[in-house]
C-alpha cells in the first residue's frame, strides 16, 4: 500500500485534483490501496477541516472508498473521533490511528485508555482501526503487549497495526505473535520479504509514490530465485531518498516525473529541496541504477 504524498499549491493549500490523479496512478501501478493523510502525507500540518475536505475530494473524484486507509489519530481524543466518524460517514471504514503524541513518558494504561475512549466515542461497528506505531516521530511507543491488549478488548475494531519503528526484532515479534489475528503492515519495503515470511500482511510505504511498480513486483515475485536482486535495487532507491529527507525528495521526484513543478511544495517545518539538492538526488539515483519505476506521466 502507498503512503501517499499530499500535493500543494505554491500558497501551501492542498491540491485535491493532483492528489486524486496521483492516487489513481498508484492504483494503476499495482498498489492494493492508499494510506491517505499519514506521516508521508504531512497530515499533522493540516487542520481538521482541511483533512476532511481532502478525503471528500478524492472520493468525489471517483476513487473507491474501500481503497483507502485514512489517518485520523490526533492528540485530542475528540479530534480523532471526529475525523474517524467523518471517514465512516463517507464509507471509509479503515482508520490509521496515531497515539496521543504530545505527552511523553506516559504508561501503556494511559495509551490504552486514549484508544478506548476514541473507539467508544466513535461507537460504530463498521470501524476497522489500524494502530500506528512510529515512536521515532511520536515519542510514544505502542508495543506488542499493548496492541494485543487492545485487540483482545476490541476484537472487531482493532484490525491491524502499521509498524514504522524500523526495528526488525520488534516487527518480527509482532508478525509472529499477532500476524494470524490482525493485519501487520511494515512501514518500509526493505523489511517486506522478511516480514511476509514471518506473517505480515504487507507494507505501507512512502517510496511507493515513485517506485510502486518495483515494490509491487517484489511483493509478487518474492519467492523467485532472482528476487534478491530486485530487493537490493528497491532498498538502494529508498536509501537514496532517505539521504535527502524522504518527503521533500519524493516530492521532487514526482515533480520531475509529472512535469508539475508545484509537486515540490511542502509545508513548514519541512522545506523543499534546493535545485542543487535535486540535481544531486537525480544523479545519485542514476548512479545506483535505482531510478524509480514510476507510472508514465499523465499527458496534459
Amino acid at each position: 500500500m502507498a503512503a501517499v504524498l499530499t500535493p500543494m499549491d505554491d500558497d501551501g493549500a492542498a491540491n485535491a485534483g493532483l492528489l486524486a490523479e496521483h492516487c489513481r496512478r498508484l492504483i494503476e501501478a499495482g498498489c492494493s490501496g492508499i494510506v491517505l493523510l499519514g506521516t508521508t502525507g504531512e497530515a499533522n500540518s493540516f487542520t481538521l477541516a482541511e483533512r476532511q475536505a481532502l478525503l471528500e475530494a478524492v472520493l468525489e473524484a471517483g476513487l473507491a472508498a474501500d481503497a483507502f486507509i485514512v489517518g485520523t489519530g490526533c492528540c485530542a481524543i475528540e479530534d480523532s473521533a471526529m475525523l474517524t466518524r467523518h471517514a465512516l460517514s463517507l464509507g471509509v471504514s479503515r482508520a490509521l490511528m496515531l497515539p496521543p503524541f504530545y505527552y511523553k513518558g506516559v504508561s501503556d494504561a494511559g495509551v490504552f485508555a486514549a484508544y478506548a475512549r476514541v473507539f467508544e466515542r466513535v461507537n460504530d461497528e463498521r470501524l476497522r482501526a489500524y494502530i500506528y506505531r512510529i515512536p521515532q516521530m511520536t515519542g510514544v511507543d505502542v508495543g506488542i503487549d499493548l496492541v494485543e491488549a487492545l485487540h483482545a478488548a476490541y476484537p472487531s475494531i482493532v484490525a491491524g497495526i502499521k509498524d514504522s519503528s524500523g526495528k526488525w526484532e520488534d516487527t518480527e515479534a509482532l508478525c509472529r505473535r499477532l500476524g494470524s489475528a490482525i493485519d501487520v503492515f511494515v512501514g518500509n519495503e526493505t523489511l517486506l520479504v522478511r516480514a511476509l515470511a514471518a506473517g505480515a500482511a504487507g507494507c505501507v510505504t512512502a517510496t511507493a509514490n515513485v517506485n510502486a511498480r518495483a515494490i509491487v513486483e517484489l511483493f509478487l515475485t518474492r519467492e523467485r530465485g532472482d528476487a534478491a536482486t530486485l530487493e537490493r535495487s528497491v532498498a538502494a532507491a529508498r536509501a537514496t531518498f532517505e539521504a535527502f529527507g524522504l518527503i521533500p525528495a519524493l516530492k521532487a521526484s514526482v515533480a520531475q516525473t509529472t512535469g508539475v513543478r508545484s509537486w515540490r511544495n511542502v509545508r513548514p517545518p519541512l522545506l523543499a529541496l534546493t535545485d542543487a539538492q535535486e540535481r544531486d538526488l537525480f544523479k545519485r539515483l542514476g548512479a545506483t541504477d535505482s531510478s524509480p519505476a514510476f507510472p508514465a506521466p499523465i499527458k496534459r
